[in-house]
């Protein structure tokens, strides 16, 4: 595959997360898909990457995990079975 359908299949799921964390913050559903390009290879890829973002994923962009390192700073016992030194 070319490099710009890889892109554009990145941009798909780029701009679905995108768009699951604006939805969330305003508290509606996820708009369908945009038009990204009026080349149709381009924007079926789009549409595959769209499509491709998981559940986990979009938690994820919503929720994002919290840092180790504050974790690691804030758990003495964490610390100490991973024997770091602080």
């Amino acid at each position: 595959m070319g490099r710009n359908w890889d892109w554009s299949f990145n941009q798909g799921k780029q701009r679905r997360l995108e768009a699951e964390v604006l939805a969330d913050k305003a508290g509606t559903q996820c708009s369908p898909p945009p038009l990204h390009s009026h080349d149709a290879t381009m924007q079926h890829r789009f549409i595959e990457g769209w499509n491709s973002v998981s559940a986990v994923d979009i938690q994820r962009a919503i929720n994002p995990p919290p840092n180790i390192g504050q974790a690691l700073r804030d758990n003495k016992r964490l610390r100490d079975l991973l024997r770091i030194n602080t």
